[in-house]
């Protein structure tokens, strides 16, 4: 994906804007001629649409309807030839109102651009963005996936930047769907999404919160890292106000978003975020958190009990306890009465029953295993045997 603000400034002695849309932060993936005055089975989000005044319907009304489907469509602009044989015709200003009124830029061709022209720059342009930024994708995967990276891994992405990001700090988001999209729909859910992150974190940089970032797109969402100072490090609970308004901003109809974000290190250690936002991104699909943001922070003795649950000899609580969670309503239960910071009130008003009875459930606890939910090292113990239970059930 390329800048729409980039390929207008390369293009501007062959397109001119006619109304006065801002350009920034529009992502084109592809460009297209528009053939008919329908958009139904072509029009695709993401794409520039070129056409000529012939193919525009000539009732304004009916024209004033093709716009607003572009949008609904995700068209990035519309760019169109004269509205008259010698070309000096005019944009209709009926059109210039209705595209500012969207928000959708218009242009118009210079008479003395060809079709083939712009095509052939534009699909340049695209075809050598793509080309770096898969580039890009490779060493960031790398640079992820390995726990031995060096400075001297960073130095393709630093210099797509011109920032040495081996000398700044890093934190990685990891985005993904409640379920993998259908073929037929995936590259522009997958588009959707990317767009949203962008916008989300081009935000979050001019507000100076990070120095830059990066987006890889997997095939259920995406995974972001961000580069920043350490002046620029925002220490929590603070950090955690950025993320939170990312994932209540970002909105794929059908689809629910989960979020794992990792703490922040120095970006030598950007194997440690990645395994960090997965891990919290995991948690958050197991427990159906798609409301909030997962730091690490919150689940790390998770992990630390995941990895004690795979190890012999490391049992630290009484096995009836895991003969208790076996029981649905008990499992509920517990995991409600967690959930719920542990208020027995709470619980009950989630679970759509009298306190007394959650009161009742916790004590049966007690009777068999000898762990006291109202004494904080056996409330702990009960804890570790209900995160164990919870991973093993995922």
């Amino acid at each position: 994906m390329i800048d729409l603000e980039e390929i207008i400034t390369k293009e501007k002695k062959r397109i001119v804007q006619v109304n006065k849309v801002p350009l920034n932060n529009r992502k084109v993936n592809a460009i297209t001629i528009m053939d008919s005055g329908t958009v139904d089975g072509w029009a695709k989000n993401g794409e520039i649409v070129i056409t000529s005044s012939r193919m525009m319907p000539e009732d304004m009304g009916v024209a004033k309807q093709l716009l607003a489907q572009l949008v609904e469509k995700g068209v990035v602009a519309l760019m169109v030839k004269p509205y008259s044989p010698d070309g000096t015709g005019e944009f209709p200003q009926v059109l210039i109102d209705y595209g500012n009124q969207l928000n959708f830029p218009l242009f118009k061709i210079e008479p003395s651009a060809t079709y083939i022209q712009i095509l052939n720059d534009i699909n340049a342009l695209l075809l050598e963005n793509r080309r770096i930024n898969k580039m890009a994708d490779l060493d960031l995967d790398y640079l992820l996936k390995s726990n031995s990276a060096s400075d001297k891994d960073f130095d393709f992405v630093s210099g797509l930047k011109d920032i040495n990001l081996y000398e700044l700090n890093v934190r990685v988001t990891k985005i993904v769907l409640g379920e993998t999209p259908k073929p037929g729909e995936r590259l522009s859910i997958q588009f959707d999404l990317v767009n949203q992150i962008q916008a989300f974190f081009d935000r979050v940089q001019r507000e100076g919160r990070i120095k830059t970032y990066f987006i890889l797109e997997s095939s259920n969402g995406a995974t972001a890292i961000s580069f920043f100072s350490n002046d620029q490090v925002e220490l929590p609970p603070h950090d955690r106000t950025p993320y939170t308004r990312l994932i209540h901003n970002v909105h794929i109809p059908r689809f629910i978003i989960y979020e794992g974000v990792s703490n922040a290190y120095p970006a030598k250690k950007i194997h440690r975020c990645y395994i960090e936002a997965s891990f919290g991104v995991e948690i958050a699909q197991t427990l159906d958190w798609s409301d909030r943001p997962v730091f690490y922070r919150d689940v790390g003795l998770w992990k630390l009990v995941q990895k004690l649950s795979r190890a012999q000899d490391s049992r630290l609580y009484p096995i009836e306890m895991d003969q208790i969670l076996e029981d649905d309503e008990m499992f509920e239960t517990v995991k409600e009465f967690f959930r719920q910071n542990e208020s027995i009130k709470k619980a009950s008003q989630a679970m759509f029953t009298h306190p007394n009875t959650i009161r009742y459930r916790l004590t049966m606890i007690y009777k068999q295993t000898g762990l006291d939910y109202r004494l904080t090292n056996d409330k702990f113990l009960i804890y570790i045997a209900f995160i164990k239970k919870l991973l093993n059930r995922n």
